[in-house]
């Protein structure tokens, strides 16, 4: 286990019901969108370069102490990476509202503070990746460490490559 920052419990401490302390982003790329199932193999590999993605926060009783990072030994890659579709005609807008209704929920404290989201049903055959991420797992650059994990195919990857339709793939 790790104690957690000052400034990183302060996120974590501030979050309340009217307001939410996660930090999301929206990708939109061309192409096919991947099957799920690629999406969630290609998470799950990356995941060792980023192990506070299976960590849980563990707070103290009256929280006289800062919250501790500890494995979550319960953890399920499959709520974590999500599948959604937008409603026809699937353009900017439509995808908009969606998103928002993604970040308007707060993250599940009891589970790794994170989430992936794959958006399908886009117009002109395109796809999305969207992303949540509470601000305690993330000290402003740090909060594309997935996503830099996702879609890095360099020398020092995991090997393990995008699945077709994810950008970084070579194409056979």
């Amino acid at each position: 286990m790790e104690r957690m920052s000052t400034l990183d419990a302060g996120f974590f401490f501030v979050e309340h019901e009217n307001v939410p302390m996660h930090i999301g982003a929206v990708a939109v790329f061309e192409g096919p969108a991947p099957a799920l199932a690629d999406l969630v193999e290609l998470i799950a590999a990356k995941l060792p370069a980023v192990p506070r993605y299976r960590q849980v926060v563990r707070t103290t009783p009256l929280q006289i102490f800062r919250p501790v990072w500890a494995d979550d030994e319960h953890f399920e890659i499959g709520y974590h990476v999500r599948h959604a579709a937008v409603p026809a005609p699937g353009g900017a807008g439509q995808l908009r509202k969606l998103a928002a209704r993604i970040f308007a929920q707060r993250l599940d404290r009891a589970r790794p503070l994170w989430e992936a989201w794959l958006i399908e049903g886009l117009k002109d055959g395109r796809w999305a990746l969207i992303s949540k991420v509470h601000h305690c797992m993330v000290d402003g650059i740090g909060g594309n460490d997935l996503l830099a994990a996702i879609f890095d195919s360099g020398p020092t990857s995991s090997g393990l490559r995008p699945p077709r339709g994810i950008p970084g793939r070579a194409r056979p």
